[in-house]
């Protein structure tokens, strides 16, 4: 997996990334908004480790960019800020994860490795079923032939439940595998991004509720 790291203190960037390179990851940082554009722009990455209070381009400017292109790299954004609002904010600008400073190395890396496990299965993987089908290599989620748009943790659902082939999948299991924090409103976050999801494809019960236990596509 490649992943690009922005960070201004660069002690910290660098020891970042000889940790995920020691890990077999294909690392580089950069410590600057505007170079991390110019990498972006460049090359092909999985994942941006991404600090908000960036010289030369905000942060926030970055992840608001990457979104505005539909852009499918997977963005763990860094901060001191860690009120509520601060969080939603970066989560509304594109960022899949969130991660305030101080924070522990092996706490960053689990979150690195959840996503690369996330790819590992994705990148083979294509689903077909009557007038639905995605292909989760690209992001590609076509129904009667038309492409819709998905965003990221609404793929994430999808690919989650496809991938347990019918088994049921609880509310607390898809927020802790996705969303990754112990926040509160757990089902109503979950519920809301199946209603969404159901409404985006259109199939009387593609995706079945089982009461009292969660989830499943059959």
């Amino acid at each position: 997996m490649k992943v690009l790291i922005v960070e201004d203190n660069a002690n910290l960037a660098d020891v970042v990334r000889m940790g995920l390179s020691m890990e077999g990851m294909e690392a580089k940082a950069v410590y600057d908004g505007r170079d991390a554009l110019e990498e972006l722009d460049s090359g092909e990455w999985d994942m941006l480790i991404l600090d908000r209070d960036l010289p030369g381009l905000h942060g926030d400017e970055i992840a608001k960019r990457l979104s505005e292109r539909r852009d499918p790299i997977h963005i763990l954004m860094l901060t001191a800020a860690s009120q509520t609002e601060d969080i939603v904010q970066g989560l509304d600008l594109g960022a899949d994860d969130y991660l305030t400073k101080p924070f522990e190395y092996a706490e960053l890396l689990a979150r690195v490795n959840a996503v690369r496990r996330r790819l590992g299965m994705a990148n083979d993987m294509v689903y077909n079923r009557d007038d639905f089908s995605a292909d989760f290599r690209t992001g590609s989620i076509t129904v009667h032939g038309a492409e819709l748009k998905f965003g990221k943790r609404e793929l994430a659902v999808l690919r989650t439940l496809i991938e347990a082939r019918g088994a049921v999948i609880s509310a607390e299991r898809l927020y802790r595998e996705i969303w990754q924090d112990d926040h509160a409103h757990t089902r109503g976050i979950v519920k809301t991004t199946i209603y969404a999801i159901r409404t985006k494809i259109g199939i009387t019960d593609f995706i079945e509720t089982v009461p009292g236990q969660g989830y499943r596509i059959s």
